[in-house]
């Protein structure tokens, strides 16, 4: 009976261990506290139905309640079956994938409960195993839980990284302007969106350079900042946004810009042609007097461009320049046309207003225009040039003051010369003389110069005005014949004057002339009076410069009173303008 009663103990030990067992790994879901004690008091009241006396059995029960129950606290009591945890997981995530925009921090929290649920509950199972290592299959069930709980990490952990939504995974904040305009997911996407925008600047500008005004930044973002963006939309907003500019060519004169060129190659081809302007075969060796530069600058695409003619017309004719003049005693706009080089036209536009009678003291415009670009070409060369004779100027009483005369007529000698001459747009701009060699020596020209008063009726060499009128007819061309004087209006019977001293050569009717008056001035010159109404001096007659020798009148060829008046030198008409004072 003893012998029956120790294998029954035995039996109702083994029986209470393998229901133990049973209860750890298939009912999780039991372990809180009202059911712990359920199971406490079954297991009692089967003990003592077996009649076991064991106290080390009673220890075990206890100590493993009191295990479970810290699991359940640390838990916050959610020690439910693991399958349950897992399906509530796969249906978050599966809501995640579909909306994005659940913030990362959240994720996180779930997914740090979930993590502590599932290591809990396997735990707890160990836990539970730990108690019941004298189970017949103790060592297969330890063996399939490991394997369980390997597995079931490594299957959520792959789900994760396959499944994670890009919400999660590093991505960026295109920023323009200091303004976030779109997100791109990575660096690829924001390559991809680079070039994007360079094909549709090329297909619109026809350029593969360009830059944007506002510089486009990546800035990381912290992960659930993520918004998801069209590329299509993302680019146009840029493109507007960002100010494109392209890639062009200007050319600088003086460090300042004046003409943009779309082809590169347009600016050095006007250049070189302006060049060839001036100096043909030698412009190679030409240089251009400013600081020339063609630079590639970037500019909005609608900025205008310029083409390659008006560019060069600019360039060589340039900019007006604009002379502020103040009028001085004797100076007429005929004067300063010529001085200035520019047309009578010319100064009337630059003045509105202005009339041909200009005084002294009055400012007038002159507006020249000078190229923009200069060019330059030195050249060094050699050739023999003039060495004028000095002059000695002798004085004697002997000679009337209107006398020269030259007692030896001198030479000019001869000198071999090496000069650099700058030329500056094809005309003389300066020369420097680098070596002078004589080869003929000057003799002196010796002149003596009278120092007593001639008679009144001797030349001065100067004519004064012959009469007072207006001037009508000027020397040269008129019509099909050629005018050898001048004509001057003037009332029927006005006074006509001897323009310098001599003797009266010629009177009377000459032809065309009508009445005509010829002096001699004794020096190579003669005047002519024509078409007099009367004529007051006689041939022979000595006349002094300013004397009264004759009336106007419209004899001969002549359509109204004027005196005709000529100037001649050893017998070829002069022009009287050039000469009278």
């Amino acid at each position: 009976m003893a012998k029956h009663m120790s294998k029954g103990k035995s039996a109702a030990t083994a029986t209470v261990a393998e229901e133990k067992a049973r209860f750890v790994s298939k009912k999780p879901q039991a372990a809180v506290k009202g059911e712990v004690h359920k199971a406490d008091r079954k297991a009692e009241e089967k003990e003592k139905k077996a009649g076991c006396k064991d106290k080390a059995l009673v220890q075990l029960k206890t100590q493993f309640a009191k295990e479970v129950n810290k699991i359940k606290s640390s838990c916050g009591g959610n020690l439910k079956w693991n399958k349950i945890h897992l399906d509530r997981f796969l249906r978050q995530i599966k809501v995640e994938t579909i909306n994005p925009g659940e913030t990362y921090k959240k994720f996180q929290n779930k997914f740090s409960k979930l993590l502590e649920g599932i290591i809990s509950e396997i735990y707890r199972i160990l836990l539970g195993l730990k108690y019941i290592k004298n189970a017949p299959n103790y060592t297969e069930i330890v063996l399939k839980t490991k394997i369980f709980a390997t597995l079931s990490l490594m299957i959520v952990t792959l789900f994760l990284i396959i499944k994670m939504p890009s919400t999660y995974k590093k991505a960026y904040a295109v920023v323009l302007n200091n303004q976030v305009v779109g997100y791109v997911k990575n660096k690829t996407e924001a390559q991809n969106l680079l070039t994007e925008i360079a094909k549709e600047v090329k297909q619109k500008h026809n350029t593969d350079s360009f830059i944007l005004q506002n510089q486009i930044q990546l800035k990381a973002i912290e992960p659930g900042q993520y918004r998801e963006t069209k590329i299509d939309d993302l680019k146009s907003t840029i493109i507007e946004k960002g100010k494109v500019l392209v890639k062009r060519y200007a050319l600088f004169v003086d460090s300042n810009p004046y003409f943009v060129f779309e082809n590169p190659k347009l600016p050095g081809k006007i250049l070189e042609r302006l060049k060839s302007v001036y100096y043909g075969s030698k412009a190679s060796q030409a240089r251009f007097k400013e600081k020339v530069e063609v630079k590639p600058v970037y500019v909005s695409p609608d900025m205008k461009v310029a083409d390659e003619e008006s560019a060069f017309t600019k360039i060589m004719f340039g900019k007006d320049q604009v002379i502020e003049y103040i009028v001085k005693e004797g100076d007429t706009l005929w004067d300063l046309s010529r001085k200035y080089n520019l047309s009578v036209d010319d100064i009337f536009a630059s003045n509105p207003g202005l009339s041909e009678k200009i005084m002294p003291g009055q400012k007038i415009r002159l507006t020249k225009a000078t190229p923009l670009i200069n060019v330059m070409l030195e050249k060094e060369v050699e050739y023999e040039e003039v060495i004028p004779k000095k002059v000695n100027v002798v004085k004697s009483d002997k000679y009337y003051t209107t006398q020269t005369i030259v007692k030896q007529e001198g030479k000019d000698g001869k000198a071999k010369i090496r000069a650099k001459i700058v030329y500056m747009n094809g005309l003389e701009y300066d020369r420097q003389i680098i070596s002078q060699q004589v080869i003929q020596k000057p003799v002196e020209r010796i002149v003596v110069v009278g120092t007593k008063k001639p008679p009144a009726y001797f030349a001065t060499g100067r004519f004064s005005f012959p009469a007072w009128g207006t001037l009508t007819s000027r020397f040269g061309y008129r019509g099909r014949g050629f005018h050898e004087g001048i004509d001057i209006a003037m009332p029927w019977g006005s006074n006509v004057y001897a323009a310098d001293g001599g003797v009266v050569e010629f009177t009377g009717w000459s032809g065309g002339y009508g009445k005509l008056i010829i002096i001699n001035h004794q020096n190579g010159y003669q005047t002519y009076y024509g078409h007099l109404s009367k004529i007051l001096v006689s041939p022979g007659q000595k006349v002094a410069k300013g004397q009264l020798i004759a009336k106007s009148g419209s004899t001969g060829r002549s359509t109204g009173p004027h005196l005709h008046f000529e100037v001649r030198k050893n017998g070829v008409p002069q022009n009287p303008l050039r000469y009278l004072r």
